[in-house]
């Protein structure tokens, strides 16, 4: 009798036995029922039940063969090895019932770094990306300025811009949250924190994650829900998404071909980056680790602003979920008194920001005529009296922005 063996070899933590308990293949997610008398319960992943009908259990060996090797070769990456041995090894088992837990073993290995493709929706002015939480399809916008993944609170088609998707609360887990009040581009409301499977649309194996579920408050107007990418937080915050899944940089390609990669190995190569500072949630207790930079230069319709790193850094933060600009109000009020003074046809015409690399190097980033707002008269933060400029997609499109979050380091590439 002919015994199956598979192994998966991965680079860095070698070999791989997979346990031949059950199967979950890309399409297909069988388990077995030792309650139902020698049935099993087949289900099509992306159903809003996960099992829809019985099957027997010779059906599940077959199914799950079938299924697993028919994928085997679509779904595994190059560095991948999958070896099918014929032995007598105590490590398998003959038996029709026994299947092999292949997709758990492919998701740990693909999940290392994958890429997800995003859409750009003018309605909304941001781009946003897909992915399924308790099997439904769910749409969020790419956020570099939140931590949090979040859904709606309601299933309407017609009360916002885009079709978020449907939450089903009933298909869903007590996170052991309690309700928060949040504030999100100047709308304010309460947050249920619950949990559930989670998998993007090219992935095959849920995993249970902790999300906020938004109500009509921070829906309505401007507001939208969010796919946060910050990483790191106080520890009071509520779990971000980054750091429930373990991935430590990401890459937002705003080019000809928009997508949205996850790694859990740095991307940047080399000393062309920008230096990142914590500088705002260490010093002055911002409870999100934003991705900041310090400015080299900030120049509008062809005047720099002058800027003192000791005495008066500007700091920037890069934004994805931010349209145009928004500055501090200090910086907002006197680039008015300033355009009054020279008589300029437009307050934020054309608007440069420059970085140094920690190579040396210059990295300028350009937006003609971005939609600019004032944060405020004060921020939440203490004892911040500095500039503070928040660069969004007017600044950002055309790029692709790589952050190794563990590292501090931002890179941008045309």
């Amino acid at each position: 009798v002919i015994q199956l063996l598979v192994l998966i070899i991965n680079p860095l933590n070698g070999f791989h036995l997979l346990a031949p308990n059950h199967v979950r293949s890309t399409n297909v997610i069988c388990h077995l029922s030792s309650s139902e008398d020698n049935k099993v319960l087949l289900g099509v992943q992306g159903d809003r039940l996960p099992c829809n009908r019985f099957c027997s259990r010779e059906e599940f060996a077959m199914t799950s063969r079938r299924m697993v090797f028919h994928k085997m070769f679509t779904v595994l990456p190059t560095t991948t090895i999958v070896m099918a041995l014929s032995s007598s090894s105590s490590l398998a088992t003959s038996t029709d019932a026994t299947t092999i837990d292949i997709t758990t073993a492919i998701a740990e290995v693909t999940n290392d770094k994958i890429s997800i493709p995003i859409e750009y929706i003018p309605a909304l002015s941001a781009y946003v990306v897909h992915f399924y939480l308790f099997g439904e399809r769910f749409g969020a916008i790419i956020d570099t300025g939140s931590p949090f993944l979040a859904v709606p609170s309601t299933c309407s088609k017609w009360s916002y811009k885009y079709v978020w998707g449907c939450y089903h609360p009933e298909l869903t887990m007590d996170s052991g949250y309690k309700n928060t009040i949040e504030g999100f581009d100047n709308n304010q409301g309460t947050v249920v924190w619950r949990k559930a499977g989670f998998t993007f649309d090219n992935a095959t194996l849920p995993q249970n994650l902790t999300f906020g579920v938004f109500g009509p408050d921070l829906l309505d107007g401007p507001g939208g829900v969010f796919f946060g990418l910050i990483k790191n937080t106080d520890k009071w915050i509520r779990p971000s998404f980054l750091g429930q899944t373990g991935y430590t940089s990401f890459c937002v390609d705003l080019r000809q071909a928009p997508q949205l990669t996850l790694s859990k190995h740095p991307m940047i190569v080399g000393d062309d980056y920008i230096p990142l500072v914590r500088d705002l949630n260490k010093r002055y207790k911002a409870p999100a680790v934003h991705y900041t930079a310090k400015a080299a230069s900030f120049i509008v319709n062809g005047l720099q602003l002058r800027l003192d790193d000791k005495k008066m850094p500007t700091y920037i933060i890069f934004d994805t979920g931010l349209s145009g600009m928004a500055v501090s109000e200090e910086l907002y009020e006197g680039r008015n008194l300033q355009a009054r003074k020279n008589k300029e046809k437009s307050l934020w015409g054309e608007v440069s920001v420059s970085f140094i690399t920690q190579a040396g190097g210059e990295v300028q980033l350009t937006a003609t005529k971005p939609l600019t707002t004032p944060l405020g008269k004060a921020t939440p933060w203490t004892r911040f009296k500095f500039n503070l400029i928040v660069l969004g997609l007017a600044f950002l499109d055309g790029n692709a922005m790589t952050i190794d979050v563990d590292d501090n380091k931002l890179q941008f590439t045309k």
